[in-house]
């Protein structure tokens, strides 16, 4: 076997350990907590959750594994080692930015603030050594920015592949009332992954260490954007496969597209934004000049990119608006709902139940009480017409499954408000305060 071949099967095994990890049973909690949000707004908005909170979770356990091992790839690869990068910082401030916004659960937020409050205790030293005293201003100024930096770079490319292959699992439909005030049916986005990976920890050890047994050797050029550690006489430097956990979430909205091609979009702008902020670390090492714009970059590029794809979703055409064509358009069908049994797809133009045109919900309730126990739906499909057939008792008439584009009378709609740092800090702790 390869030295390669045995670095990634150690790998492998080494990730599976962080499944033990309790901060890995930590980051599903608050992952769970995250989708019983989405299933509350889904009752709030529909009466019933579109979701299966049970279901999401396991869905984000299973790739999040997958992303686990991809990114470790990456780390192993690249020789990115965790002694000196801040991880004991990066944990407290991420879960504390949670606070205000499920998608800061996300290290570009909270390591680019600690690289750009590294680099300015750095600047203030000369000036302050006091600064240079002090336990927790010491330990940040000490921190390897180049190697968090990379880290951050290596968890959003793992973002951007779990984006791709799950991130329009689970889309929730919304009724959204837009900046221009119109209520348009689109799908909530939201996506949270408990990662499990294998990191790599630096030592410097004698030569004659009991470590050095069964080790692997590594090429010359290896670490690449590790710290580089100088051993005295007599000693050497080892890594050490170690398990930890990240957490990484995904928040987005799909109105002019569908979700599957919202991901695949928003994928492809993150790759980009990692394999830069990846590149700006690498060249951090030969010129330390480029650190301050690197660190900035982290948090400001992916809020560029969340905001970017926002803004393209509502500048363009809804999929589902209230319009004055006859029928119902079909947003969403309840997974194993009599409708989705039926053959019902999301895009259908309900035209008639049981034979009675149907151009308000109000009409649709009223046609299936009239015929409970025979339901033929009347659907245009492209340039088809077709008749199905719906075999809803002994559910209840509100049960067949189905949401509608929002109309224009639609009173029960989700509103995104902006609004200071300030005054998020007081919805959030004083809920009832102004």
């Amino acid at each position: 076997m390869s030295n390669w071949a045995e670095i990634f099967l150690l790998m492998t095994k080494t990730t599976l350990l962080a499944l033990c990890n309790p901060f890995f049973w930590l980051v599903v909690v608050i992952v769970f907590t995250q989708y019983r949000r989405t299933v509350y707004l889904e009752k709030k908005l529909f009466g019933r959750p579109y979701n299966n909170i049970w279901r999401q979770t396991a869905y984000s356990i299973f790739y999040g594994l997958l992303g686990g091992l991809f990114g470790s790839f990456f780390l192993i690869s690249l020789g990115i080692s965790l002694e000196n990068i801040g991880i004991i910082y990066l944990w407290p401030l991420a879960l504390f930015l949670l606070l205000f916004n499920p998608r800061f659960l996300c290290f570009a937020y909270a390591g680019g603030l600690i690289s750009v409050v590294s680099l300015a205790i750095r600047f203030l030293q000369p000036y302050w050594p006091v600064l240079g005293e002090g336990g927790l201003c010491k330990g940040i100024a000490a921190i390897h920015l180049p190697g968090l930096l990379a880290l951050i770079g290596i968890l959003h490319l793992t973002e951007s592949f779990l984006i791709f292959f799950s991130g329009h699992l689970g889309s929730s439909p919304i009724y959204l009332k837009t900046p221009a005030g119109k209520v348009v049916g689109g799908y909530s986005l939201q996506r949270f992954w408990p990662l499990p990976l294998t990191g790599l920890w630096g030592q410097i050890v004698a030569e004659n260490s009991e470590f050095l047994t069964g080790g692997v050797a590594m090429p010359d050029w290896w670490p690449l954007l590790g710290e580089v550690l100088t051993p005295g006489g007599g000693e050497q430097v080892i890594y050490l496969m170690v398990p930890l956990v990240a957490g990484l979430g995904y928040g987005d909205l799909a109105l002019s597209r569908q979700p599957a091609d919202k991901r695949i979009k928003t994928a492809c702008y993150l790759a980009f934004y990692s394999i830069i902020l990846s590149g700006l670390a690498a060249a951090s090492i030969f010129w330390p000049v480029v650190l301050l714009p690197a660190a900035l970059f982290a948090p400001l590029g992916h809020e560029y990119i969340i905001h970017k794809g926002n803004r393209d979703e509502f500048s363009g055409r809804p999929l589902f608006q209230a319009d004055s064509s006859d029928g119902l358009k079909v947003m969403a069908v309840f997974p194993d709902s009599p409708a989705q049994k039926a053959g019902v797809l999301v895009g259908d133009l309900l035209l008639a139940v049981n034979g009675e045109p149907v151009g308000s919900e109000i009409e649709y309730g009223e046609a299936l009480r009239q015929n409970y126990y025979r339901i033929l739906f009347n659907i245009k499909r492209g340039r088809q017409i077709l008749e199905l057939p719906v075999n809803l008792y002994p559910l209840p008439a509100s049960q067949t499954g189905l949401i509608f584009a929002p109309r224009r009378w639609a009173k029960t709609f989700v509103e995104i408000k902006q609004g200071s740092f300030w005054q998020k800090i007081r919805r959030r702790f004083f809920p009832g305060d102004g």
